[in-house]
């Protein structure tokens, strides 16, 4: 039985319900939704329905963390809706008011510290160099050569002394025993022994949307670190490589300008809108564009209409859901609008569909998804109107699949103008109320070639002669196959379109694309150094007994947990996940590249046995809503209710794996490396003499008996040598204001058998502890935590932390590390995985990330495969008990 309280009622992710009582659902219950869910209306998306009766749930109930007021429905219903803070500011405002750095002024800011380890005098965090190897008893292993100071550049020194954070995240005001560290660490790493520095050998070309792109000499002579004369030198005589995902790319160097240019087309996955382009002084993939010289094409006679693809897609904030594709860890579980039957009967979005000719047949597919599965037989069924226009059939399924309406529409239908209206309907019986997710719309038609904003890019356009109008300057460019071996058109014929504007006329011998563009709608992308990876990370040459993977951001933290953990592994290898995208998914960000890259480590002369990934992700890795806090990527994998994260999914074993592994969720620098001082005050306070336990345990009910099972526990824990195991049983001890009280904390041990979600322990009336309840802990021992509940180390959406955040990261009380679920647990799995982890970690004194690996692998078969994925360490997983 699970033992999460979560009626499967939609919203855009159930994660961010709370709820009150167990209602035990099969995936297919035949169920009517409430009429009284109208109410909730446009909110849906961050809308919670619960099923209990109106007594359970008063209105009046005290409200915190962003919970607003219940709401009483009819028929025994209430609601409620939580947000994550600053909901209410626009999207840009939040993107603006940021607590953390932000990833792009991260990799912005590493780029420059990298730059200055190329002077002479300059000496840099060793952290911030990408890959650096520490090792013991060796001297100083560095996989890129010299150590550097880590201040996080100059300006930085503001984001140490005052952290401003969200309402969810713990306020973090550095204390002078903190300040004493950071100067002692950065006075240790000024000491370090300087190397040689590995200057960039190549650059990184970001774009984003398709069309043509220039570069100029300069910037490429300051990203490359060479002398503008020697890349002008090689662009001249043809020699520079220019890369895409692996294959060459073609380039033209315009003399004229002092600039490169070449053609960027789009890149856009779930995780990412930018492509990445790899451009180097090795001449191995050396493309220059040809050129097409000679007499001016001949005008064309008519204008030919080539067939092009548009893709609509929108991810407003919020609209994002899990559970309705549970069984798909790689869907795409953001939308851009939904329907629900009598509540919501209607969608309509606006297609921009410039320069439609008024002949032939376009052809509209609109993808869907179910999100409820109520009734017997196929319960959904959407048609579509286009401009008022019924188009295509009723598109009819079941369940919680995907689904897409395919209507083929007569092109005299589309507006000139370009807008059209797609409106989507849905049909249903009587008292039923199915829902429908809109993912995107994609158009197939044949288009004229007018250009828009200056620039058009024609596919496949067919043999003849062709001509592109709607140009605002004569400076036109003409280029064919830009993607492939592409040729610079010299011979188009460029002449005024009799209307007061610039037209392109150009023979086409063969069916290719073509890419048009006046001079004055070229892009710039964005540049950026290479900085090599000596050797390169899937080099069996590597080696590490404890690696770090983490972002530009979390420099400072990477920096000082190496140096720390230094003492007790033989080395410790620091691996920035920009640099893991640039060598195993092209520059491009992806978390499948760290999948890659583990299996790589697999191969290194001697593998780790702890990972630590430092870095908070997310549900928004694209940020869609502006929180800005998905830093290091999150892998899903597939429960019985709902998708939820799991780094051994990103890591690649899946339950299975062969060493220790921990997450330090940071959204700021300074936090981690306050949690390195905690870690290491734990840790110099030795093995305990009298060892005290806490078991928590909620009331007993349908999910589970929590008392017994937190008297075997007890009993388990008496049995390994505690001196002391007090029990906190609700109903009957004051739970709440226990573990309110710090003194409660001060444990070697702490668990908690029951409800809960994502931002508490405890269900919607009890909260045992919350984010801000756990953020103020000042207990000076800090336990190890153990949540055999739902969600409590979800911390997956956007704007949001999990309450084993809030107690691992607090950096005066807490606890010092947690084993907890990042979503829905089943009870008597969780029992048994606990046990074993608890046996692992007293009995035979493993850490924390080794007793969990241990436990997983002695459970196997006996527990459920998803419970093993989901369950993690949160912390650094080389800690002991004491």
């Amino acid at each position: 039985m699970i033992r999460c309280t979560t009626p499967r009622f939609p919203t855009a992710d159930h994660e961010l319900a709370e709820v009150r009582s167990l209602r035990p659902m099969a995936r297919r219950q035949r169920v009517t939704p409430r009429p009284a869910l109208a109410v909730l209306g446009a909110a849906l998306a961050a809308a919670l329905v619960v099923s209990a009766p109106t007594t359970v749930a008063n209105p009046t109930d005290i409200q915190d963390e962003g919970w607003g007021a219940w709401t009483g429905l009819s028929q025994g219903m209430v609601g409620r809706r939580r947000v994550p803070p600053k909901f209410d500011q626009p999207t840009e405002e939040r993107r603006q008011d940021t607590t953390a750095l932000r990833h792009a002024d991260a990799r912005r800011q590493l780029q420059r510290l990298r730059s200055a380890q190329n002077k002479p005098a300059a000496k840099q965090s060793s952290a911030l160099r990408g890959s650096v190897q520490r090792g013991k008893g060796k001297g100083k292993q560095r996989g890129k050569g010299a150590s550097w100071k880590n201040t996080l550049a100059d300006e930085s020194t503001q984001e140490l002394t005052t952290v401003e954070t969200t309402p969810e995240l713990t306020m973090v005001e550095p204390t002078p025993e903190l300040s004493t560290m950071v100067a002692t660490l950065e006075a240790t790493v000024l000491q370090a022994e300087a190397t040689a520095v590995v200057p960039p050998n190549a650059a990184w070309l970001r774009t984003d949307a398709a069309g043509l792109y220039a570069v100029s000499v300069a910037d490429l002579a300051a990203a490359l670190d060479e002398s503008a004369d020697t890349v002008r030198a090689q662009a001249s005589a043809g020699t520079l490589s220019l890369t895409t995902a692996g294959r060459p790319r073609s380039w033209y160097f315009d003399a004229t300008a002092d600039e490169l240019l070449f053609a960027g087309e789009a890149y856009k996955t779930f995780y990412t809108d930018e492509n990445a382009h790899h451009l180097s002084l090795d001449a191995a993939d050396a493309q220059p564009m040809a050129i097409a010289a000679g007499a001016p094409t001949a005008a064309a006679e008519a204008p030919q209409t080539f067939r092009d693809t548009l893709h609509f897609e929108k991810e407003p904030d919020m609209f994002y859901s899990t559970w309705t594709v549970a069984s798909e860890p790689d869907a795409d579980y953001w939308f851009w609008d939904y329907l629900y039957g009598g509540y919501k009967d209607q969608i309509q979005v606006t297609l921009s569909i410039p320069s439609p000719s008024p002949d032939g047949t376009a052809q509209v597919r609109v993808r869907l998804r179910g999100w409820t599965d109520l009734e017997a037989g196929d319960e959904h069924r959407v048609y579509a109107e286009l401009n008022g226009a019924s188009v295509g059939t009723i598109l009819i399924w079941d369940g919680f699949q995907e689904a897409v309406l395919v209507a083929d529409v007569d092109q005299a239908l589309l507006n000139a103008g370009g807008d059209n209206t797609l409106t989507l309907r849905n049909d249903y019986d009587l008292g039923t109320h199915p829902g429908q997710w809109l993912d995107d719309v994609e158009v197939d038609y044949d288009r004229l070639p007018v250009a828009d904003g200056g620039a058009l890019w024609l596919d496949d356009v067919a043999a003849g002669v062709q001509t592109v109008t709607n140009f605002a300057s004569s400076e036109i460019l003409v280029i064919e196959s830009p993607t492939g071996n592409a040729v610079l058109r010299q011979d188009a014929r460029i002449e005024s379109d009799g209307a007061g504007g610039w037209q392109a006329t150009f023979d086409v011998p063969t069916a290719t694309d073509y890419l048009v563009v006046q001079r004055a709608s070229i892009a710039a992308p964005v540049v950026a150094p290479d900085y090599p990876v000596s050797p390169s990370l899937a080099s069996t040459e590597n080696a590490a007994d404890y690696l770090i993977i983490t972002a530009p951001e979390f420099v400072g933290t990477a920096d000082a947990l190496a140096d720390y953990r230094t003492t007790d592994f033989g080395v410790v290898k620091v691996v920035m996940v920009d640099d893991i995208y640039d060598e195993f998914s092209f520059g491009r960000e992806d978390p499948t590249a760290i999948t890659r890259f583990m299996e790589q480590v697999g191969q290194w002369s001697s593998a780790p046995s702890v990972v630590v990934l430092i870095g908070k992700g997310s549900l928004d890795h694209k940020d869609r809503m502006g929180y800005g806090d998905s830093f290091l990527p999150i892998l899903m994998t597939t429960t019985p209710w709902a998708l939820f994260a799991s780094d051994d999914r990103l890591l690649g074993v899946n339950g299975d794996a062969s060493f220790a592994i921990g997450r330090l969720p940071l959204t700021d620098d300074a936090e981690g490396v306050a949690y390195v001082q905690k870690l290491s005050n734990y840790e110099a306070m030795g093995l305990a003499g009298h060892r005290r336990a806490v078991v928590v345990a909620d009331n007993p009910d349908e999910a589970g008996d929590f008392h017994a099972n937190s008297d075997l526990l007890a009993e388990q824990l008496w049995g390994l040598g505690f001196s002391e195991v007090a029990k906190l049983y609700h109903p009957d001890d004051a739970v709440s204001s226990a573990l309110a009280d710090s003194a409660t904390w001060d444990a070697e041990y702490v668990s908690y058998d029951g409800h809960g979600s994502s931002t508490q322990i405890g269900d919607g009336t009890e909260r045992f502890v919350t984010v801000n309840s756990a953020a103020v802990l000042a207990n000076p021992v800090q336990p190890i935590f153990t949540a055999l509940t739902c969600s409590a180390g979800n911390n997956i959406a956007p704007g949001i932390r999990s309450v084993a955040d809030a107690l691992v990261l607090n950096p005066t009380g807490g606890a010092v590390a947690a084993m907890v679920p990042t979503g829905s647990s089943l009870d008597a799995d969780a029992q048994t995985l606990g046990s074993a982890f608890v046996d692992y970690l007293f009995l035979n004194g493993d850490s924390v990330g080794d007793a969990v690996r241990a436990a997983k692998a002695d459970t196997a078969g006996q527990i459920a495969g998803f419970v093993a994925r989901i369950y993690s360490i949160v912390g650094e997983p080389g800690v002991r008990g004491r």
